[in-house]
């Protein structure tokens, strides 16, 4: 059986690949790593990758599960206005996650996240080479029954 996390973030970054970004040139993909190299971000790119699970129980044989996924989005830039660009995307992507009205199928029983939240160059890591990067955490919550 498939995890219902790669589900979810299978469906997520079809959504947002479906969806016009502001950004022209920007391309989604569905990774368990965001690994790209700065060379390689000319263009804003976007990864959709696991978060985390949280499970507890609800009931005596029901739990409520959140899974997250992170929406890694990432340029490189040369210049402040391509950076304020950027945190348009960022916010952008965002709103589409909060809304949830995609024409793509999603995982039965996964609705709207519960959560959403942006995280903006997490760590500094990549100040000094000019990258830009966010990560929208959006977490999913899922009811079940065990048998």
């Amino acid at each position: 059986m498939a995890s219902p996390l790669l589900a979810i973030c299978d469906a997520l970054a079809a959504s947002l690949n479906a969806s016009a970004l502001e950004i022209a040139g920007t391309t989604v993909h569905r990774r368990n790593w965001a690994t790209v190299s700065a060379e390689e971000m000319s263009q804003p790119v976007v990864f959709v990758t696991p978060g985390g699970i949280l499970s507890e129980r609800i009931g005596r044989t029901q739990h409520q599960t959140d899974y997250t996924a992170n929406v890694f989005i990432g340029r490189h830039v040369t210049a402040e206005a391509d950076a304020d660009g950027m945190l348009d995307l960022a916010e952008e992507i965002l709103t589409l996650v909060r809304a949830h009205n995609w024409p793509a199928p999603w995982p039965y029983a996964v609705t709207s996240p519960i959560s959403a939240a942006i995280e903006i160059n997490p760590d500094d890591a990549l100040d000094e080479r000019n990258v830009w990067r966010a990560v929208v955490s959006a977490t999913y919550r899922i009811c079940t029954t065990d048998t």
